[in-house]
């Protein structure tokens, strides 16, 4: 748990486990049974973070707040970092407006705020904030991916070259992070949380060449990594 109030909590979701069963994994451990069973109360997910990602997740601790706080996330800022293929040219910010479509191939908006935070030459690759202004399915990596900047770990958008060349020196899975969530309440309450790195990201990412200058424009990333457990280190999820 890294964040509590009135009818919320926001938790510190780990790589590789599901916000919540689907009829593709109906006994599968997920993140609203394990939440559950720690505050003793029913929560209801107000957001989707992928199986694959790790970090700040959002929940109701009160079915009457739902509404509200899923209404406060549609307009606050959520940043989420990611290492990602190549080297970000110029400029140094972009906003992609791109539609996507959904399960039912329904094209939907979607638009999301990039910024390059370091980039390294020798390994091609560099570490981007993302901050969503909608919600739609894979929304940042199927950007990312639009700009020829794959996020490195990502199976299903990703390039199995570069994913198996960071396999190799230790980082096993998608390289995306929701580092940060602020929210404004309708009755004056705010939702300010920040979720350390986890060790295996912490790990791969503090060796990176430019990562000082990563912290000096993000600096939550500085704060001391949360230990992975063993069960979420080779667990096997959907892409």
């Amino acid at each position: 748990m890294i964040g509590q109030g009135d009818g919320w909590i926001v938790v510190a979701k780990p790589p590789r486990l599901l916000v919540h069963r689907n009829p593709k994994a109906p006994r599968a451990d997920a993140a609203l049974q394990r939440v559950r069973d720690q505050v003793g109360c029913e929560v209801y997910p107000i957001h989707r973070l992928d199986a694959a990602a790790s970090g700040c997740l959002l929940f109701a601790t009160q079915r009457r707040r739902a509404g509200e706080l899923s209404s406060a996330l549609g307009v606050g800022e959520k940043t989420y970092v990611a290492l990602v293929r190549g080297v970000c040219g110029e400029p140094d910010s972009v906003v992609v407006n791109r539609a996507l479509e959904d399960d039912n191939a329904i094209s939907k908006s979607a638009t999301t705020a990039f910024v390059c935070l370091g980039r390294c030459e020798q390994t091609r690759c560099s570490l981007v904030m993302a901050r969503p202004q909608t919600g739609r399915y894979h929304q940042i990596r199927r950007h990312l991916r639009g700009l020829s900047h794959p996020i490195i770990g990502d199976r299903a958008h990703g390039d199995s070259h570069v994913n198996r060349w960071w396999r190799q020196r230790g980082m096993d899975r998608l390289g995306l992070h929701c580092v940060s969530m602020r929210l404004k309440l309708p009755m004056g309450e705010s939702i300010e949380v920040d979720c350390p790195l986890f060790d295996d990201l912490w790990q791969s990412w503090t060796c990176l060449t430019f990562w000082d200058e990563v912290v000096d424009k993000l600096p939550p990333l500085a704060a001391s990594p949360l230990i992975l457990g063993d069960e979420f280190r080779r667990l096997e999820t959907a892409p």
